[in-house]
């Protein structure tokens, strides 16, 4: 049989309840709102663009790099993803550039909201 000490029990019990009652008062996440491309190209107050880093325009590479990105409650990139591939140099040009971009805030009945929406920068020899 086992035997626990009534100080251990009392705070197994304890303990029990403080996550109990965290897991309850805690605050749920609310995910951006997802907002088409070219519905979020109308609200870009701010464009860089990307520079055509030199090795590759010597090379000639070429390439469409895609991005998914969030957009802050302020309009501002709070992060950058990826999506698929694309040569290194190209995709940190992409990813400097599009970081810097601003956007006028997105309002869901009249509240701020994060936005979520992709972004497609292209590269072509020629164009710097």
């Amino acid at each position: 049989m086992i035997s626990i000490r009534p100080a251990i029990l009392s705070m197994m019990l304890i303990g029990m309840f403080s996550v109990s009652l965290t897991a309850q008062t805690s605050t749920p996440a609310i995910a951006p709102t997802r907002v088409s491309a070219a519905e979020q190209e109308k609200r870009l107050s701010k464009r860089v663009n990307p520079k055509y880093p030199k090795e590759a325009f010597d090379a000639k590479l070429t390439g469409t790099i895609n991005l998914e990105i969030v957009i802050d409650t302020e309009g501002k990139v709070r992060s950058v993803r990826v999506l698929g591939k694309g040569e290194e140099l190209l995709v940190k040009a992409a990813t400097d550039a599009v970081k810097q971009w601003v956007y006028k805030p997105y309002k869901v009945n009249g509240k701020a909201v994060e936005v979520v929406t992709i972004v497609t920068v292209n590269f072509k020899v020629g164009e710097q």
